[in-house]
Formats: structure tokens, C-alpha cells, sequence
């Protein structure tokens, strides 16, 4: 004879996970650890292996012109003046002048 199995009423309603749950699930199917708060960017090295992500950008021809002519003017790459850039603006950024 079967024994059946009754359902229990809390087990009807689903769960949502939070947004830090679903991070710790995502990182932890990537192999990978959380850092979560100020400690995790405390950890960051700015010399790491550019390995990370990478961006496809597009350019107008007047944004490429402006890149070419700044790196050609600086004697560096146009990646690097791109780099550079993003660290230049996020300094001004961190100190209130933009």
C-alpha cells in the first residue's frame, strides 16, 4: 500500500531570496568568493592582471579623432589614455569637483 504524503501549508509560499543571496549563489557558481561593504574594495589592487571584464566601446568618428589626438598628443596608447581617464574622473569624482 502507498503512503501519501500530506503537503505541509507553509511550503505553498515561495521564498524570494535577497539581493545578497542571489550574489553569494551567483559567485559561488563562478568559483569564485563575496566581498561585500568597504572591505571589498579595500582588497583591489590597481596593478592586478587586466583579465577581469572587458568593454566593446563605440565611437563617433569626432569622439575617435578627440582619443586619437589625446594619445598622440600624450605619447600613449589609446587604451591607456582611455584608463586614464576613467581614473582621472573618478578622482575628481571622489573629491567633490565634479
Amino acid at each position: 500500500m502507498v503512503k501519501r504524503r500530506k503537503p505541509q501549508a507553509n511550503t505553498t509560499a515561495k521564498r524570494q531570496p535577497t539581493a545578497e543571496q542571489i550574489e553569494a549563489f551567483a559567485s559561488a557558481a563562478d568559483g569564485g568568493t563575496i566581498t561585500t561593504g568597504p572591505e571589498a574594495k579595500e582588497n583591489l589592487d590597481p596593478k592586478a592582471k587586466r583579465d577581469y571584464k572587458a568593454i566593446r566601446v563605440p565611437f563617433n568618428e569626432f569622439e575617435y579623432s578627440k582619443l586619437d589626438e589625446v594619445a598622440k598628443e600624450t605619447g600613449r596608447t589609446k587604451l591607456n589614455v582611455i584608463r586614464w581617464a576613467i581614473l582621472k574622473l573618478a578622482e575628481e569624482v571622489k573629491e567633490g569637483t565634479k
